[in-house]
């Protein structure tokens, strides 16, 4: 049985900024998380300066060994209609990263106790604590596991029932050399597409060396035909 302080069942950036916070409580922390890290995350990956200044990132250092895009503007339209460029000037306004990195970054910074691979199964009160799958006692746990939190479901939430959730499909590769000479996406320049319905949009984003497509709607009614049809509109423009 393993004892701690505080139980965060989640190693996304929520749980993980939480024990960063905690680094100097003097409490035992334990973070348990379903995954294996790094992972992916289905997501653009984009942060702002408003991120970084609340985590305190020293993106000299994130970027000696991770992907860290500089973004100076966006390209926003919609799919299948003109677009328009937005140029905020020399500032970077975000910065485009890899969750599977950036994720990892924060979950190893924290420096605390990991239960990476292990899901959040069970859950019962002894007494003034809690006791997590049999094998690890918190006096406190938190649930920090994003849309399907499972500690929000033991505690009655109807997670994914009676909230607007967002659907989204994406991929996110490496280029080749060829593929990287016949870009023409702009790095500093996110394109971002609103469906005719205005009910999601698409994207495509370059990171250094990396292409991260997709696209999210607050429905799942048809999503794949949504993603192809994004996909033609991406061919026709000559951006894939």
């Amino acid at each position: 049985m393993i004892n701690c302080d505080v139980l965060i069942v989640g190693g996304g950036p929520a749980g993980s900024s939480l024990a960063w916070g905690l680094r100097e409580s003097g409490l035992h922390v334990v973070i348990m998380d379903k995954q294996e890290f790094p992972r992916n995350k289905t997501c653009a990956g984009w942060i702002t300066p408003t991120v970084v200044e609340t985590l305190q990132l020293d993106l000299d250092h994130f970027s000696r060994q991770h992907t860290l895009q500089p973004v100076r503007g966006f390209r926003i339209g919609q799919i299948g209609g003109n677009v328009i460029d937005i140029d905020y000037g020399v500032e970077p306004v975000s910065y485009g990263i890899r969750r599977c990195e950036f994720d990892h970054y924060l979950l190893q910074r924290s420096n605390t106790d990991l239960r990476t691979g292990e899901p959040f199964n069970r859950v019962q009160r002894k007494g003034d604590t809690w006791i997590v799958n049999d094998n690890i006692q918190a006096r406190l746990v938190v649930g920090a596991g994003g849309h399907f939190c499972p500690v929000a479901r033991y505690l009655g939430a109807r997670t994914g029932r009676v909230e607007t959730a967002v659907a989204a499909k994406e991929i996110e590769f490496r280029l080749n050399a060829a593929q990287m000479e016949a870009c023409n996406v702009n790095p500093e320049f996110p394109e971002l597409f609103f469906c005719p319905d205005l009910k999601g949009y698409g994207w495509i984003l370059r990171k250094g060396d990396y292409l991260n497509i997709g696209l999210g709607r607050e429905d799942q009614h048809r999503l794949p035909d949504h993603v192809s049809a994004f996909c033609r509109f991406l061919q026709d423009a000559e951006k894939i």
